[in-house]
């Protein structure tokens, strides 16, 4: 739920009316965030989040081995229905001149897609970019394809924004500008499920390195091909960085987005 942060800054922008950008990238959770924000509805991510981590019915430890795993993404997609609806007519409207994709990667192939999300897709596209292995119910299939959590296959989707022409990309992260993971349990449980395929096994296996890799990148700031790129992201690790959260953790950590937002903006006019 580090999203959290992420939903801090893209309602900073909100609030200031500053939406430039005409090509839109979200990986995982964030690309929730990212449909709250292309809605226009600011504040409607943290306050779902908040009721979601309060009703105990998104986050149980009791449901661990049930289908739908420790995080219940069906109950959040039934939570987003009922009491918190995405705006499906602003957010279409908004887009029709932007290029906006959803990541998630190939359940057989480990490969990335890029999935543009129509109004009748949308919400799938979120569920199979945040659906995780061993944490949700594990893949959704969407457009023939089975998919789980884009962040396996591009966690910052740098490259791909430069391939497409873009010449200066902001880049939003949930982990401080220094920090650098290490391979952890999942992904070590994970390689071991899927051993059977070995590309899939392999991508979690090296899944840190890559994301190592994609990090020291974002650093260097430009490239040869006068392409740019810039980030935001806080200054100490998040509190809601796991999955014993409150919503004060939530809370915190989007007052800090909002405030490195502030900061970006104040260097950025």
């Amino acid at each position: 739920m580090r999203c959290a942060f992420t939903a801090g800054v893209l309602d900073a922008f909100a609030a200031l009316n500053y939406r430039p950008f005409r090509h839109y990238y979200g990986v995982s959770a964030g690309s929730m965030v990212m449909t709250s924000f292309l809605s226009g509805q600011r504040g409607h991510f943290i306050e779902l989040s908040e009721r979601l981590v309060e009703d105990g019915k998104f986050i149980s430890f009791g449901s661990v081995m049930s289908d739908e795993g420790l995080m219940n993404l069906a109950h959040m997609a039934k939570v987003v229905h009922d009491t918190s609806p995405i705006d499906w007519d602003a957010a279409n409207h908004f887009i029709a001149d932007k290029h906006v994709f959803v990541v998630a990667t190939d359940f057989h192939t480990g490969k990335a897609h890029y999935l543009q999300p129509r109004r009748d897709n949308w919400i799938r596209a979120v569920l199979a970019s945040s659906t995780l292995p061993l944490i949700t119910r594990g893949k959704v299939s969407l457009d023939g394809n089975w998919m789980f959590d884009g962040g396996y296959a591009d966690p910052i989707p740098l490259s791909q924004a430069l391939k497409n022409g873009c010449s200066e990309v902001l880049v939003v992260r949930t982990r401080p500008v220094t920090e650098r993971v290490e391979r952890d349990t999942l992904d070590w449980l994970a390689s071991y499920l899927f051993r059977d395929n070995p590309k899939i096994s392999t991508l979690f296996e090296n899944w840190h390195i890559r994301y190592n890799a994609l990090a020291d990148r974002l650093a260097e700031g430009s490239n040869e091909d006068a392409q740019s790129w810039s980030q935001i992201a806080p200054i100490h690790p998040l509190r809601s960085d796991g999955y014993r959260i409150t919503a004060m953790d939530l809370r915190a950590d989007y007052r800090h987005g909002l405030e490195q937002c502030m900061e970006w903006m104040s260097k950025h006019p």
